[in-house]
């Protein structure tokens, strides 16, 4: 069935006149008589009972014109989504985060909702380990993770490097070295540390232990936990020291009893590293990390 026809029926149905309804639709009369009869001669059915001046509708036509109009707006519609996702302005979304993002997370969500009303976002907030399991299981299209060190390793997943900040200790604020402005790793060799677990973040564990290593001692990691909040806590409450990223956004919700010390070393920085599955083809991924890489994320 050709579209136009099904146009051309509907407005002559509305007008009940041939004359009025191809001025509305910029046609020629005889185009259009032409149109109305090609579309019973496909169908089998009069729809129009032609008086001498005037036009009723068949009980076929009635039937066609309810149905047409609800049809044409979905094709409508189906126009305009079509049209939407070749531009991928239309979708979703489904991101995952850890909780580090807090220096560019806010305003690049803002900036892609203005480039991108259209597009949904599922923003989930979730352990480390939590984001590369949805990740390949396909429960989210993106997801930010923190990796430490000069080089990230390559895995099953596509990287892209966001955000890198140096690290910083987080010492108790009566430890003998929470004055200090920066510290070498090494004057830290007796001392107990608290880390994320490994299962939460082998990464960072295998990069500890290897920068320690090239200082010449291997750490004594006492405590481990899956969440930054845990750390603070222990650290806070005496049990050991830690170390994050000195981010300034984060650092201003450091409690009092924390102190913040720089930590030395050409390799001591975090990166929040955005990754996405290989066949993962939502093209509104490569729109967010575009606009990612448009904003100031120095704050």
């Amino acid at each position: 069935m050709d579209i136009r026809h099904l146009r051309s029926f509907i407005m002559v149905a509305q007008c009940l006149s041939f004359t009025e309804a191809a001025k509305r639709i910029f046609i020629g009369q005889s185009a259009l008589s032409k149109h109305i009869a090609e579309l019973e001669e496909e169908m089998g059915v009069a729809l129009l009972i032609r008086h001498h001046r005037s036009l009723e509708l068949t009980a076929a036509g009635k039937t066609l014109l309810r149905e047409s109009v609800s049809l044409l707006d979905r094709v409508s519609d189906i126009i305009e989504k079509t049209r939407q996702a070749d531009r991928g302005i239309r979708g979703s979304l489904k991101i995952g985060c850890f909780g580090g993002e807090s220096a560019f997370f806010p305003y690049a969500l803002k900036r892609f909702h203005s480039l991108y009303p259209q597009i949904s976002i599922d923003l989930q907030i979730l352990t480390l380990k939590m984001i590369e399991t949805a990740l390949e299981s396909e429960e989210l299209d993106l997801g930010f993770v923190v990796m430490l060190g000069n080089e990230l390793k390559s895995n099953t997943f596509m990287q892209r490097l966001i955000y890198r900040v140096p690290l910083c200790f987080l010492m108790p604020s009566h430890h003998p070295y929470a004055s200090e402005p920066s510290i070498d790793i090494a004057a830290l060799s007796n001392e107990s540390f608290i880390l994320l677990s490994e299962v939460e973040s082998g990464q960072a564990i295998e990069w500890f232990n290897t920068f320690c290593g090239s200082r010449g001692f291997s750490p004594s990691i006492s405590m481990t936990t899956t969440r930054m909040e845990g750390i603070f806590w222990l650290v806070e409450a005496g049990f050991g020291i830690s170390f994050w990223s000195k981010n300034p956004t984060l650092t201003r919700y450091i409690h009092p009893g924390i102190s913040l010390v720089d930590m030395q070393g050409e390799d001591a920085f975090s990166n929040i590293v955005a990754q996405w599955k290989k066949n993962r083809h939502n093209p509104a991924i490569p729109l967010f990390l575009s606009m990612l890489e448009t904003i100031d994320k120095s704050n």
